[in-house]
Formats: C-alpha cells, structure tokens, sequence
C-alpha cells in the first residue's frame, strides 16, 4: 500500500492520492455488490424514519391537495457540494414521479442556479414518463437568492435564500417540508419557520456544525451520510442499493482495519 501511494504521489497531484486508492478499492466491492443486488441476493436496509415517513406523506399529500416542499440547499453542480445536492436530486426523482401519478408534485427551491435547470428537467422527465408532458409546471422548480459569485459572500447568499425560502413556508399550505443538501446556519431560520407551521419535517446535511440544528427543528432528522441513502430506501434501484452496500463493506473494512493496526502496535508488532 505505502509503495502505491508513493508511485500515485510522483505522477498525480499531491493530497490526491489517497482518495483515488481509496476509489480503486470501492470500485470493485461496488461492482460485486452491484452483481449480487441483481441476483436477489438477500438484504435488508437498516430502517431510516424520515425515508418511510417520507412515502406516507406522498399519499397525504394527493388527498390534501397540499404538496411536499424540498430543498436542494444552498450549494449546486459542480463545486466541492455537488455531492449533497445530487442526494437532494435523487429525493426530488421519486417525489417527481410519484407526483406525476397523483397530479401533486413537490415546490422545489434552490439557492444556486446550476441546481434549477437540473431540477426542472427532473419534473419534465417525470411527468413525460407518466403520459402527462402538458401537465409539467416549470414555475414548481423555483430559484431563490442569486449566484453566490455576484454577492458579497456565500453566507449573505445564504440568508438571502432563506429569507426567500421562509416566506413560501409561512404563507403556502404545505404537508412536509424535506431539506436535504448544503446547509449553514440558515437551517436553523427554515427549520424553525416549519416548526411554527405544523409542518412535518424531513431533513439533514452532511454538514457537522448543522447536525445539531437539524436534531432541534426536524421532526425526522437524516443524520450525515442518511442523506445520501435515499436512492436505495426510495427508488429501490439496484445500482443504489449496491452502492449503499458498498459502502457499509468499506466502513467496516476501515473499521477493522483500524482495530488490527490498534493491536498490532499494542503488541509491538508494527
């Protein structure tokens, strides 16, 4: 290992070799499990409230004729974030669909204008999938606050879109509102605002300084890297599920790892 990582540090860019052989090792456990996902190899997800909750308020929501609200957070497609918005993405794909189905479909407002076109073409497909491309509204995919690189700083863009935001949350009838992306303070603005409502909510970020704010204002709170299971607990795909295995085989291959190297220099092996 130590003489991969020297060879990857003399040809790529220092500090990036790590996460590459980190990457190389995921790959192949992500294509096995991948394969054995498609063979109804037996599996059973760990359960995650607000993903199920989630799938209640779908039904709720044809029946009030209240939608779902989501928001992809304040960051977008291609900076250091993009992860966090992609799990917000996969969210809004199965509320799109279902939406499509039972003519409810999600609010969906973003902070970062890379993230609206994608967002909207989520709708567009979904409702074109279902036989009902007239139907698509691009008004329920919104933009709130502007580009970050044209304002004095991230954060004041920030507050921007949760001024924006709040007042949606305060004046439309709303059945949940799910946050899910990158956050700073400001959840703490949207979150409360949700709670002053009675609107039930379902949220989380990857951000730890935020973790508590979401554990105060969430009804359902998603807790780091649940963000990003939500293609496996509500899609089912098979490709989802096998990342998701993938990753509890490399969590406790580091684990393990980490307890053998403990002993070894515990007993002066190492």
């Amino acid at each position: 290992m130590d003489a991969l990582l020297s060879l990857l540090d003399s040809t790529i860019k220092p500090g990036y070799a790590d996460p590459l052989v980190v990457f190389l090792v995921f790959l192949p456990i992500f294509f096995f499990a991948n394969w054995a996902i498609k063979r109804n190899a037996p599996l059973t997800l760990r359960p995650i409230s607000g993903f199920a909750v989630l799938k209640g308020m779908l039904g709720k929501s044809a029946e009030a004729g209240q939608p779902v609200h989501l928001s992809l957070g304040t960051a977008g497609i291609g900076d250091q974030s993009t992860a966090d918005t992609m799990a917000a993405l996969n969210v809004l794909n199965y509320l799109a669909e279902r939406g499509a189905i039972s003519g409810s479909p999600p609010i969906v407002t973003c902070a970062h204008p890379t993230a609206l076109p994608v967002a909207q073409d989520l709708l567009r497909r979904a409702y074109r999938r279902q036989g009902y491309a007239e139907e698509f509204d691009p008004a329920r995919a919104r933009l709130i606050a502007p580009d970050p690189q044209l304002g004095t700083g991230g954060q004041t863009n920030a507050f921007a879109y949760a001024a924006g935001t709040m007042r949606m949350l305060g004046n439309q009838k709303l059945i949940a509102n799910v946050m899910i992306g990158q956050f700073g303070s400001e959840f703490l603005l949207l979150g409360e605002t949700g709670a002053q409502n009675n609107i039930t909510q379902i949220g989380g970020t990857s951000e730890t300084s935020v973790l508590p704010l979401v554990h105060a204002t969430m009804n359902h709170p998603l807790i780091g890297e649940e963000i990003y299971a939500g293609g496996a607990y509500l899609s089912g795909k098979p490709s989802h599920i096998g990342s998701l295995l993938a990753q509890d085989i490399m969590r406790w291959m580091i684990v393990l790892g980490l307890v053998g190297a403990v002993l070894l220099r515990t007993l002066g092996l190492y």
